[in-house]
């Protein structure tokens, strides 16, 4: 299918019908939509479980349809705060996995009443897959609050590193924090009192370690406070309440993580199954024919295969085909063998007493000599005619037998009318014959006058009263008709031994079923081959579904372990702050080490602006050894 139309009405109505028509899903892209028949046409589908998903311009024109279809619960994806990340001008709609309708047509009455405008409605799977990959990377760059026009990769499916140090970082900072806001102490207010102490007794060393004595004694004296244990019970809750916060957001993140991880892969895997959907049905169309173009499938071509053999094997029985090398062929065939030897030498001898005879006799008697009456039938004729007149005469002599022969059986030239081989026959049994007697009883009479010395007064007609005549008629005749039925049963035997003979139009029909079985042969081959590749294909498509869905397995068990792993680290942080809380000693610890190293870095922060390079350096040597005691 690859229909383009032009005319607004027409446009509208072909649009409504592919809706109304679709039963699996519809995509739709669309920069003006204020068509609200439209609209409820594709609320009709959604109410008969086709699956839509649309993508709408942000245009404030398209603000009623969006809430007509966002009633009907259809997902819409637009931005909604304008469209400053760039304009989604797309028209074009996908349905069922294989009709895309694209060109100029907003949905909107205007162009369906005044404007000019062109749709162009295809089946063409390519052209469907094509606007399909335009719009999971629109609807993502959407979703994901990217500019429209970028031009984005669907991720791959990776787990994001997780920054435990940071995560852990952190929650320790947040428990220190908690602990010196419960012990109201401020670090950065010792650090300032380090930096104006300094500065007043220009970085003494002395004053520093009297300090840093005075320090020391101000926190141990702290743990003694009487407000101490207030102050744990309500630093132990803050730190519970900061731990299970912790752990809830590690929760929350963690379900985040999995959630995007498992969102990219079903959009990769739908993007697949909708391949495999469209692969299967080329696939079913292979097999199976298309209807609407009538092209042929392997289901027709196995039909047209099986009906051209059995209507091959009714003809190749319809034929009655018998064997040509039977006995009593074999026999016909050696008889036809001899009778045609007979009829060589005969017609041999009859023309060489015709033609040479009377003058070899003629030759004896100038020269003296008496050679005696000749035989009737001469053996020897052929080899007198080589030997006398040459091999031109002699192969002549030889073949002359033949005309008689083909005269009385002329349908072995090809002739096939009855009437002209019936005349023929006995042109050659009678006239040839009578001629050849004729001419061999003149010639006989000639020769005896010639012998006893007178001429020959016998006339044409009056060869029928000499034996001569019917003696040569009888030997040529009846060996001309025993040869012409021994060549009409051993041609029929042949005949009836070859079925293009039998019945030349069965096997003309044989011939064409054979040239047709070996088209069909080849179309089955090349459908096979290109079902073969529809196969690997789909194999290939689930392959790789079923490799996402390990993937996912994968990638969500990665995060699951860093994020337990991540859990016992913040767990095993709290379980140690919170014991050194109960007993006492964070303070000590912790407390003190902060305080002084907040009043150290404040003290030796001065020092630069005192001193040269070497002598801060020998200070702060010095300062690091009083607070490493």
């Amino acid at each position: 299918m690859n229909d383009i139309i032009t005319n607004g009405t027409e446009i509208k109505q072909r649009i409504l019908s592919e809706i109304n028509n679709a039963t699996q899903s519809i995509y739709l892209a669309m920069a003006y939509f204020t068509d609200r028949e439209i609209a409820m046409a594709i609320v009709g589908a959604k109410n008969r479980n086709v699956l839509v998903d649309i993508i709408l311009s942000s245009n404030i024109q398209n603000d009623t349809v969006k809430l007509i279809l966002k009633g009907a619960n259809i997902i819409v994806h637009a931005f909604e705060t304008g469209d400053a990340r760039g304009i989604m001008h797309h028209k074009f709609c996908l349905i069922d996995n294989k009709i895309t309708i694209n060109g100029s047509y907003n949905y909107s009455i205007n162009a369906s009443n005044n404007n000019v405008e062109n749709i162009h409605v295809s089946d063409d799977s390519s052209t469907y897959s094509q606007f399909l990959s335009e719009f999971e990377r629109l609807k993502y760059n959407i979703d994901n609050q990217i500019a429209v026009n970028i031009t984005t990769q669907i991720p791959e499916l990776k787990a994001e590193p997780i920054k435990a140090i940071n995560i852990v970082d952190t929650f320790s900072q947040q428990l220190h924090n908690l602990l010196y806001s419960s012990a109201q102490i401020n670090t950065e207010e010792y650090k300032r009192q380090g930096y104006e102490t300094s500065k007043k007794c220009q970085g003494s060393i002395d004053i520093f370690r009297t300090e840093y004595s005075n320090i020391e004694e101000e926190i141990k004296a702290f743990t003694t406070d009487e407000s101490l244990s207030n102050k744990k019970s309500v630093l132990t809750s803050n730190i519970s309440n900061a731990f299970e916060s912790t752990k809830t957001n590690l929760d929350v993140e963690k379900q985040e993580k999995i959630a995007v991880a498992k969102k990219d892969s079903e959009l990769e895997k739908r993007q697949t199954t909708d391949k495999i959907s469209g692969i299967q049905q080329e696939k079913s169309i292979l097999e199976s024919g298309n209807q609407n173009t009538g092209e042929k499938g392997l289901l027709q071509i196995n039909k047209d295969i099986e009906k051209n053999k059995l209507e091959r094997k009714a003809l190749e029985q319809s034929f009655v085909v018998k064997k040509f090398w039977t006995a009593g062929n074999i026999l016909i065939s050696f008889f036809l063998f001899i009778f045609a030897c007979y009829l060589l030498v005969f017609f041999a001898s009859a023309l060489y007493k015709m033609l040479f005879e009377s003058d070899v006799i003629r030759k004896s008697l100038e020269a003296g000599v008496n050679p005696g009456l000749p035989k009737l039938v001469d053996a020897n004729a052929i080899i007198k005619i080589f030997r006398q007149q040459g091999a031109l005469f002699g192969f002549i002599g030889m073949i002359f037998f033949l005309f008689p022969i083909l005269l009385s059986n002329i349908k072995l030239l090809g002739s096939e009318r009855k009437s002209l081989n019936n005349l023929l026959f006995w042109v050659g049994l009678l006239i040839f014959d009578v001629i050849v007697a004729g001419m061999i009883a003149i010639n006989t009479d000639e020769m005896k006058c010639l012998l006893v010395g007178k001429e020959s007064q016998l006339a044409i007609w009056e060869v029928v009263k000499h034996g001569e005549f019917w003696m040569i008629f009888m030997f040529g005749m009846v060996p001309l008709i025993i040869t012409h039925y021994l060549i009409e049963n051993i041609t029929s035997a042949y005949k009836n031994s070859k079925r293009e003979l039998v019945d030349a139009e069965k096997a003309k029909k044989i011939q064409v079923l054979d040239e047709e079985m070996i088209d069909l042969n080849s179309d089955k081959e090349s459908i096979s081959n290109k079902v073969k590749e529809k196969e690997d294909a789909i194999t290939e498509c689930k392959a790789k579904i079923t490799g996402l869905e390990t993937e996912i397995n994968n990638a969500q068990n990665q995060i699951e372990s860093r994020y337990s792993e991540l859990q016992k680290q913040i767990k095993s942080i709290f379980d140690d702050f919170n014991a050194r809380v109960i007993s006492g000693k964070i303070f000590t610890d912790v407390v003190l080490d902060s305080v002084i190293s907040a009043y150290k870095s404040g003290f030796i922060e001065y020092l630069p602006e005192y001193y040269a390079t070497d002598e801060v350096s020998n200070r702060v040597r010095e300062i690091e050894q009083v607070t490493n005691k």
